[in-house]
Order: structure tokens, then C-alpha cells, then sequence
């Protein structure tokens, strides 16, 4: 026969192994009163029709967003090679634009340059100056030369004329040998005949040819010196042109040799390295970071960082699910344990572009292959203060969906 089954004594139960059906128990008890009142508020609801039936999660968005200015963050940086010298700005110390950031080793040296070059360019611009008024004052020489040229040509072509007509000197010259040449003739003439040889002598005949001789040379004389005077007059003309073109030529040259524009270019390029030498605020904002320290070699890293901080915006991804209730204009409720009062804005653009979330949900049980878009909430004046002191602060994001007729729509098609 089997043999009956001794009682355990209960200080040999451990004390889990008691209290485990009663927990069993009053687990089991609380799902049906839990079931008992859904029932009961799902009667309620259906028995009041007035009753709006939307739900919390229709009635909002939420999603991760991060605190941005609105301009987004500026990386002050420089080219590689030079090494920082100066630092003139702290962190959160507000500049304008053109506010001297920091100045880099390679300053000096590319100072000195730019005044090398500018030296230069004064020593030719003073040459050029001085070989200009040189050849100003030979052009007026040759000038001169050539009105007394054209003026010594106008008298010669002149007076050749003058000589020429009647009563001139050439023209009296002309007679005087002509007169003389008849007298000549005719004296020969009559010493050919017969009758009269008696009255002319051999010696009146050399006579007047001599007489006719002279006459002709003192007018063959006068001519070539006339002519003379005139082609003196246009030489004279003719290099007092070819001297001023030539002078005209030689300014020409001069400004050529001097490389004025080579210079200016070198100069720009030299200001354009002077001004990377020295890094300045491209606009106004605030030093949000300063990266760097005296000796910092520049490269691919920033410098520094620097916002404009007045207007505020937190960039917010909602899910693809959620985005279809999300309008321009729905107001925001921004938290996060690192603010000590929420921040409020109003949704002012939602991007196009889905892309995998790039912020990672603090909820172990969140889902992390969904996909979402950006959504920018312009935060209000009063609160950018606060936010502009936690940029890229990781936050929470309400956006109130079902204040808008779109997202009640939605919310009225998911009644149960």
C-alpha cells in the first residue's frame, strides 16, 4: 500500500512559494475588473454621442528634435599651412560682422608683401610720371619746331611766289637774262652781215655774252635758292612730325615697361591673402565654441563656431506614420530635463526628404527601422533666449495635431 502523504510544516514553505498564488491571483482579478471598465467606458462613450472621441495620440504628434539656430552654425576655418597667433573673442561673446576673430602666423609676412608690392607700384607710377612730363615737354618742343617749320615753308613757298610775278626779283632776274640773250643775237646777227660787220667788234660780242652769262647764273642762282628754302621748309615739317610721333611712341613704351597692371593684380592678390590671414565674423551672431588655441595648426577642423542666435528653431523627425497630420502653423510644446521651462513654436516648414531618423530614441522599446522627415518649428521670441544656450540640445517634441480640420478628419476616421 502506498503510504500517505506527510504535511510539509509551513516554516519549511519559503516565503516566495506562499506569497506566489496570491499574486497569481490578484493579477488575474485586476484584468477583469481592467476589462470590466473598458467595457464600461466603451458603453459610456457609445451611449453619449456628443462626446468627442478622439484620442491623445491622434490629438498630438511626438517626435525627437534637436534646438538649431535658424541660420544654422557657422565653422570659422582656415587654409592648412599657417598656425593660429592671435584669439580676440571668448565663448558666447557676441560680435558683428566684420569683428576681428583671430589673426594667423602667416600675417606679418603677407603685410609685408602687400607693402613691398604697393612700394613698387608708387616707384613705377613716379617713373611713368617722370618720363610723361619729359616727353610732354620734347612733344611741345617738337611742336614748336614744327609751327617755325610750317612757318619757314609758308615764307620760302611764298616769297618763290612773290619772286615769280611780276616786278619779283626772280621775275626781273628772268628779263634781265632774256634781255641780255636778244642783245647777244642780234649783235651776232649783225656781225654776220656784211653791212654792218664793221659796226660790231669781236670784244662787244664777248661782252654781252658775259653780260647774258651773268645775268642767267644771277637767276638760275636766285631759283635754286628758293627752291632751296622751300624743301628746307618741309624737312623742317617733316621732322617736327616724325619727332612728336616718336615722343608719343616713347610714353607709349614707357607705361608699357612699367607692368601697372601686373602690379594692381599681384596687390589684390596680396590683400586676399592678408584678409585669409586674418579671420573676421562674416556676419553678426554669437561665439558659441572657440576650438582652437595659440599655436593650432590650421586644416579640415573649425576654428570656431559662430551663430546667429536671435531667431531659434528645433528641427524635429516625425515619422512617416505621424507626418500626414502635421500642418504649417500647428503650435509646439519643446521639452526636455535639461530646460527648466517648455519651449513653444509653431511648425514653419516640413521637409520632403525621408530618410532613416539620425536621433536615437532614449525608449529601449522604440522602433528603429521606421523612417521620417525633418519638421521646422520656428520657436517662439520669448523662449529663443532659453534655447540659445542649449544648441544641438536633444529634446522632446508635442506638436498639436488635433487642433487642425486635417488631423480632426484623421482623428474621426480612427474612432473605434
Amino acid at each position: 500500500m502506498p503510504q500517505a502523504k506527510q504535511p510539509i510544516p509551513a516554516r519549511s514553505i519559503p516565503p516566495g512559494m506562499i506569497r506566489l498564488p496570491l499574486t497569481l491571483a490578484i493579477g488575474v482579478f485586476a484584468m477583469i475588473c481592467g476589462c470590466d471598465g473598458q467595457s464600461a467606458g466603451r458603453s459610456d462613450e457609445s451611449t453619449n454621442p456628443d462626446r468627442p472621441t478622439q484620442t491623445v495620440a491622434l490629438q498630438r504628434v511626438m517626435a525627437l528634435g534637436t534646438l538649431e539656430p535658424r541660420g544654422g552654425i557657422l565653422a570659422v576655418m582656415a587654409a592648412p599651412g599657417d598656425r593660429v597667433a592671435k584669439i580676440f573673442v571668448d565663448s558666447g561673446q557676441d560680435v558683428t560682422a566684420g569683428t576681428v576673430l583671430m589673426e594667423l602666423e602667416s600675417l606679418p609676412a603677407r603685410q609685408l608683401e602687400l607693402t613691398i608690392a604697393q612700394t613698387k607700384l608708387d616707384e613705377a607710377r613716379r617713373r611713368i610720371a617722370a618720363e610723361r612730363a619729359a616727353g610732354e615737354a620734347k612733344l611741345q618742343v617738337a611742336r614748336s619746331s614744327l609751327k617755325q617749320a610750317e612757318s619757314k615753308l609758308k615764307d620760302a613757298q611764298k616769297r618763290f611766289k612773290d619772286s615769280k610775278a611780276d616786278g619779283g626779283e626772280l621775275n626781273l632776274l628772268k628779263q634781265a637774262a632774256d634781255l641780255g640773250l636778244r642783245r647777244l643775237r642780234q649783235l651776232e646777227t649783225a656781225s654776220r652781215d656784211p653791212a654792218r660787220q664793221r659796226l660790231v667788234s669781236e670784244n662787244a660780242l664777248d661782252t654781252e655774252a658775259l653780260k647774258v652769262s651773268e645775268s642767267q647764273a644771277r637767276y638760275e642762282s636766285a631759283l635754286r635758292d628758293a627752291e632751296e628754302a622751300i624743301d628746307e621748309g618741309q624737312f623742317g615739317v617733316d621732322s617736327a612730325e616724325q619727332e612728336i610721333r616718336a615722343t608719343e611712341l616713347s610714353l607709349i613704351a614707357a607705361e608699357q615697361s612699367a607692368s601697372l597692371e601686373s602690379l594692381k593684380q599681384q596687390i589684390e592678390l596680396l590683400k586676399f591673402n592678408v584678409a585669409t590671414s586674418r579671420l573676421v565674423a562674416p556676419t553678426k551672431g554669437r561665439v558659441l565654441r572657440v576650438d582652437a588655441t595659440i599655436g593650432t595648426a590650421t586644416g579640415v577642423s573649425a576654428l570656431m563656431h559662430l551663430a546667429d542666435t536671435t531667431q531659434m528653431v528645433c528641427v524635429a523627425e516625425v515619422n512617416v506614420a505621424d507626418l500626414s497630420r502635421v500642418e504649417i502653423g500647428q503650435t509646439a510644446i519643446i521639452t526636455s530635463p535639461a530646460l527648466r521651462d517648455p519651449l513653444h513654436g509653431k511648425v514653419q516648414r516640413i521637409h520632403s526628404l525621408i530618410a532613416p531618423p539620425t536621433l536615437a530614441s532614449p525608449y529601449p522599446m522604440a522602433a528603429v527601422d521606421r523612417y521620417s522627415a525633418d519638421v521646422v518649428i520656428a520657436i517662439d521670441a520669448g523662449d529663443a533666449e532659453s534655447a540659445s544656450h542649449l544648441i544641438e540640445l536633444q529634446v522632446d517634441v508635442e506638436i498639436q495635431a488635433g487642433r487642425s480640420a486635417k488631423s480632426a478628419e484623421v482623428a474621426s476616421a480612427a474612432k473605434p
